[in-house]
């Protein structure tokens, strides 16, 4: 007889039904089909178990993913003061598409607080990894300019490169 332990479950049910229809007793096939002790052998042992770790996703992808974007409030004194600049700041966004943890990484200081602000209420899609939500961090940068400008000067307030 075939080892059908071996086999894929369909195959293994095909098998023993035409082994039951040589065979003059369905004992052995109806053991072979609900043995408790066999392992399946279309049942991975090699997948990792689903981790809880943080998946890191680029800014571009989640640029993408982007649904509700509000527009941070350019401070009046900054501009007085002709404040430009880039705010870098790390977000995480949770299973359901909200910003859960938000930091600022660097930018100029008086441009932080807007930022930080405008961007809590900023939605995403959310990520999916194997067909599952999951969190995910990225690096978000809000830029502000003056004049409408696009390019904004490099400053001391500046992140590194």
């Amino acid at each position: 007889m075939v080892n059908l332990y071996i086999l894929p479950m369909r195959s293994r049910t095909a098998a023993c039904i035409v082994s039951c229809l040589l065979a003059t007793s369905t004992v052995v096939c109806a053991k072979t089909i609900f043995a408790d002790d066999a392992p399946l052998a279309d049942t991975p042992t090699n997948v990792p178990p689903k981790s809880s770790k943080l998946v890191i996703i680029p800014e571009n992808v989640a640029v993408g993913m982007l649904i509700h974007k509000v527009t941070p409030e350019y401070p009046v004194i900054a501009k007085a003061a002709r404040v430009s600049g880039i705010v870098t700041l790390k977000a995480t966004i949770s299973k359901t598409g909200e910003i859960s943890n938000l930091h600022v990484e660097c930018g100029p200081e008086m441009l932080q607080e807007p930022s930080l602000a405008a961007v809590r209420e900023w939605k995403y899609r959310p990520y999916l990894l194997r067909g599952e939500p999951v969190e995910v961090q990225t690096t978000i940068k809000v830029t502000f300019t003056l004049g409408g400008k696009k390019k904004v000067p490099f400053s001391k307030d500046s992140c590194p490169i």
